[in-house]
This record gives C-alpha cells, sequence and structure tokens, in this order.
C-alpha cells in the first residue's frame, strides 16, 4: 500500500497526489501504524525536485494533520459521552485514576500536549483522544493542533531543502529521529510506573 501511495505521488497527476498527501497526514491519527510521515517526507522530495508544488504539499499536510486530529478528538468525546458502556476493566479504580489523571494533565497543560504532538511520532493521535475524553473544547484542539502541524511541516520542508532531493537520506533521518523518540518516550514511561510503584509500596 506504500509502494502504491509514493508511486502515484510520483506518478501520477497532482491533483491527486496533493490528495494523498493530505490523507496520509490525516490517516495517522485514524490508524497510527500508518508511516504518515513517510509519505510526508517523500512529497517534500518530489517538491525539492520541483515535481509537487512545495506550498501545495504544505498546505496539504497541515490541513491532513488537522483533520485526523479533529477526528481522533471526536472519538475521545464519544468516549468520554458513553463512559457507562465502557468494558469493566476500563472501569476499575486503577483505570479510573488514570482517567482522572489524563483529565487533570490536559486542564493544565492541554495547550501544550497538542502543540507538541507533531513531534511524536506514533503517538499522535493519542494526544488528541485524551483532548477528547477530557472534554477539550474543538477551538482550543484546531488551534494547538494547527500550531504543531505548521511547526512540524515546516520543520520537515526546511530538512527537505536542506539535504536536497536525496530520499534515501530524508528517509534515514526520519527513521532516526523516531527511534530516538521511542527511546526517549519508553525511559519516560518506565520512569513513571517506578514512580507509581515507589509511593504506592511508601504508601
Amino acid at each position: 500500500m506504500l509502494d502504491e501511495f509514493l508511486h502515484t505521488l510520483e506518478h501520477g497527476p497532482l491533483f491527486w497526489a496533493y490528495a494523498l498527501v493530505a490523507a496520509a497526514a490525516a490517516i495517522e491519527y485514524l490508524f497510527p501504524p500508518i508511516p504518515g510521515d513517510t509519505v510526508a517526507l517523500f512529497a517534500v522530495a518530489l517538491a525539492v525536485r520541483a515535481q509537487l508544488h512545495w506550498a501545495f504539499v504544505y498546505l496539504a499536510l497541515t490541513a491532513g494533520a488537522v483533520f485526523g486530529g479533529l477526528v481522533a478528538w471526536g472519538f475521545g468525546v464519544w468516549l468520554a459521552n458513553h463512559e457507562e458502556s465502557w468494558p469493566s476493566f476500563l472501569k476499575t479504580p486503577g483505570a479510573m485514576r488514570a482517567l482522572d489523571a489524563v483529565r487533570r494533565g490536559y486542564g493544565q497543560h492541554g495547550a501544550m500536549y497538542l502543540a507538541v504532538n507533531r513531534f511524536l511520532p506514533a503517538l499522535r493521535a493519542f494526544f488528541f483522544v485524551g483532548a477528547g475524553l477530557s472534554r477539550m473544547s474543538a477551538g482550543p484542539v484546531i488551534v494547538y493542533g494547527g500550531i504543531s502541524a505548521v511547526l512540524w511541516n515546516a520543520l520537515l520542508m526546511a530538512v527537505g531543502y536542506a539535504v536536497g532531493s536525496n530520499w534515501d537520506v530524508l528517509r534515514d533521518l526520519a527513521e532516526r529521529y523516531t527511534a530516538a523518540t521511542m527511546i526517549l518516550i519508553v525511559v519516560a514511561v518506565v520512569g513513571v510506573i517506578a514512580r507509581f510503584v515507589w509511593d504506592g509500596r511508601r504508601a
């Protein structure tokens, strides 16, 4: 499927190329394993080679990210409105404490969470689902999610023009960034879990 995306970007009609760029940015929020940044970087490489217009690539990436984030947020709102129908394992005291912690976190730092979402591959959708679960209104979701998309896509474009149209270099940089980010996330999660366990034993 990914190869078909990339082939259409390079050889298909321009309209469909931009539509696929936007779709890839949006689908990543609905199905996180979809490598939206791979499509984005390939589109940037094509823009550097002047096969696609950089402004339309940038707008498509940004619009797709905002739309996908809104859909994920809407799913979170739906979950919040149907809490009574959740499976029993999500209603345990531990799960409810975790949900309360998420809501408190968004009450205090929701704008920051959404503003950094694009910089954290594979976890982006969960930021918006959390915002929905916390009943964050649509306005801030659009604004701060949009800011994140604008900044991230500007970084992608800048990196693309810095290294030229070398697709292999772009992909290698993206893979290294993703790997480093995931390592930091795992370390942070382990640290949080260890803290909870330690606090529990002390209590």
